[in-house]
């Protein structure tokens, strides 16, 4: 059939199997280039995007900055928390506190021990594990006490166990119980 045609049709023929072969070797080698190339800027257009939201962000942050750090203020000088400076001294406020309020209610206190600090959202999170005796009405008015104090503390994890084995099913009598529960407070982070 290439015999049929004449030597200018087959020049044309070979010019045209030859753009062929180039714009498919072009095709190959450029074509993945090319879409690389586009995903890249795709990929670059996104970041430019985040880093004007970032940079609006930012700049309302700073707008804001001096709002939050008078509220921090206000919150550290409302004195509703621990005024310690250290976790340790925290501890041992709190102890004190709770030492005060149950030995005005007439219940003992059997132990106390403080629990690893925790930060939770700008303030420190001071806790004690506290075994207390005394009779029912006393620990629930240390109870009450303790949460209503003007320190923010917070009574968590409440276990009460009768502590005398022999009872006696006809005596009605106030026995001393042993209750056992988290003490939670909250100091400011030192900023």
């Amino acid at each position: 059939m290439i015999a049929k045609l004449n030597d200018n049709q087959q020049r044309q023929l070979a010019i045209g199997i030859l753009a062929l072969v180039v714009a498919a070797v072009l095709m190959l080698t450029i074509g993945p280039i090319w879409a690389a190339n586009a995903s890249r800027q795709a990929t670059l257009d996104q970041a430019y995007e985040r880093l004007q939201r970032y940079e609006q962000i930012a700049a309302r942050d700073k707008a804001l900055l001096p709002q939050y750090e008078s509220i921090r203020h206000a919150q550290k000088s409302s004195g509703n928390h621990l005024r310690s400076d250290t976790v340790a001294v925290a501890g041992a406020e709190l102890q004190r506190r709770v030492k005060t309020i149950t030995s005005q209610n007439n219940a003992q206190i059997v132990s106390t021990q403080i629990l690893p600090a925790a930060d939770e959202q700008g303030f420190i999170r001071v806790a004690l594990k506290v075994r207390l005796r005394g009779q029912l009405p006393a620990i629930l008015q240390s109870f009450y006490d303790i949460e209503t104090n003007d320190v923010y503390m917070f009574v968590d994890k409440v276990a009460l166990r009768d502590n005398l084995v022999g009872r006696s099913q006809f005596k009605v009598q106030l026995r001393p119980i042993d209750a056992e529960f988290d003490l939670i407070a909250y100091m400011p982070e030192t900023s």
